[in-house]
């Protein structure tokens, strides 16, 4: 019921998703969906980075609502994810983690290690007593869908297809390489799925200056973009 792709191009990250939000009521026996909603914003901004997640719709509120909640004391990644989980099970009225939620998250300041030259690339499971952060690595990808491709090799042809800026002699190039490469995922998604939108949300981030550019293509339509508004965005 969704699709979310993360790009790590090393200096550069890309959170692309559909607009087709389903809210639904699940339990061991039966799933009932209450509603559908084509124009559903996925990737989000809130005060420390951009995010887009897939899973549990709640629990994906829950953390957008912590995460624009202000606090006597300000707090770190683990402390609004535990918030996060506290306000979800307080929630009445729900079957409570009829699945996982997986965030995918561009956080600027925040590094594990300790190195804070680029705005981290983290993957978030959230789950039933259970709270994991990973870093998505350089030049690799992340895909949440509901339903998986048929063709097994699919995701490893697209990882094996991913390149630096470095690559490329114009930026230009290398970013329209990057969104076309994201939407012949939609094209061939599109074949088997019909569950997720036409229409993608393109999210485009500068990791070392921590800058970025939402921009959106309604049936899979070309986006054009000016190097001048990467740069100058907030």
């Amino acid at each position: 019921m969704s699709l979310v792709v993360a790009f790590n191009l090393e200096d550069y990250a890309i959170l692309a998703t559909d607009k087709r939000g389903f809210l639904h009521y699940g339990t061991n026996e039966k799933n009932i969906v209450l509603s559908i909603n084509d124009n559903y914003q996925k990737v989000r901004q809130i005060p420390f980075g951009f995010f887009a997640s897939a899973g549990d719709y709640l629990i994906t509120e829950c953390f957008y609502a912590e995460c624009l909640t202000t606090t006597s004391r300000k707090r770190n990644l683990e402390e609004i994810l535990k918030d996060t989980y506290d306000r979800y099970c307080s929630l009445k009225g729900i079957y409570h983690f009829s699945e996982a939620t997986n965030i995918l998250l561009i956080a600027k300041g925040y590094n594990s290690h300790g190195n804070f030259e680029k705005d981290a690339f983290l993957q978030i499971m959230i789950d039933f007593e259970r709270i994991e952060i990973q870093e998505i690595k350089p030049m690799n990808l992340v895909a949440l869908m509901a339903n998986m491709n048929p063709d097994k090799s699919f995701w490893d042809k697209i990882g094996n297809s991913l390149y630096s800026s470095k690559d490329f002699i114009h930026f230009e190039d290398f970013f329209h390489y990057h969104m076309n490469l994201i939407k012949s995922i939609w094209q061939e998604q599109l074949k088997f799925d019909n569950q997720i939108s036409h229409h993608i949300d393109f999210y485009f981030h500068d990791r070392r200056m921590s800058k970025g550019v939402l921009l959106c293509a309604k049936n899979l339509e070309a986006i054009p973009l000016k190097l001048q508004q990467l740069l100058t965005s907030d």
